[in-house]
């Protein structure tokens, strides 16, 4: 696997610093999406489909890429 070093800011993410698989030319993704992690705890016998947070690459800093948290649409609404 190669992969760059990667910085996510903003989201449940915020902050890291992790590595990002390149694809078949060598660059990275221009959209990493990231599965909601946990445990469902709830009243209802059915939990609500998973959140995928979405990160959009936006810029690179000292050979670092770095994605912003892009929200759910229904939440820029708000």
């Amino acid at each position: 696997m190669v992969a760059v070093e990667a910085w996510f800011r903003g989201g449940p993410v915020d902050g890291r610093l992790m590595p990002v698989e390149v694809n078949a030319d060598g660059n990275p993704p221009a959209v990493v999406k990231l599965p909601q992690a946990g445990s469902y705890v709830g009243a209802s016998d059915v939990a609500a489909p998973a959140v995928e947070h979405v990160y959009v690459l936006v810029d690179r800093f000292d050979d670092v890429e770095v994605y912003q948290h892009q929200q759910p649409v229904s939440e820029a609404a708000d």
